[in-house]
């Protein structure tokens, strides 16, 4: 009894610090996009997948635009990326980092027509 008893307990407390770390806010920098016609759309994502590189990134996740029928849903913009990070603190650093500050002005902004920018910290 006291065997289950202690097994009961481990894994309780295991449970218990995994969640831990699921449950820490984190802030999302998402990022419509509008590109110029002109645009290469493949320059532009690999762009955007290197900003991992930045230390405090934690995840990077870009796609296209599914057509919604949702009345609600923008079907406009072209492509969409999502960067999470720890903190708003470490958003912050990112955004004047220089490895994101040469993105931005060599490949992003060039082939941008339109950029709409939401951040937000989870609740």
């Amino acid at each position: 009894m006291i065997k289950i008893i202690l097994s009961l307990i481990t894994v309780l407390m295991l449970n218990s610090c995994s969640t831990t770390n699921q449950t820490e806010s984190q802030v999302q920098h998402i990022v419509m996009c509008w590109l110029k016609p002109s645009a290469d759309k493949d320059t532009f994502i690999n762009s955007v997948k290197s900003l991992k590189s930045i230390p405090e990134v934690q995840k990077i996740s870009i796609g296209s635009k599914l057509q919604s029928v949702e009345p609600v849903a923008d079907n406009s913009f072209d492509l969409a990326f999502i960067i999470t990070f720890k903190t708003n603190e470490e958003l912050q650093t990112y955004l004047t980092h220089k490895d994101h500050v040469n993105a931005v002005e060599k490949v992003l902004k060039p082939a941008l027509e339109k950029v709409v920018v939401y951040d937000f910290q989870e609740l």
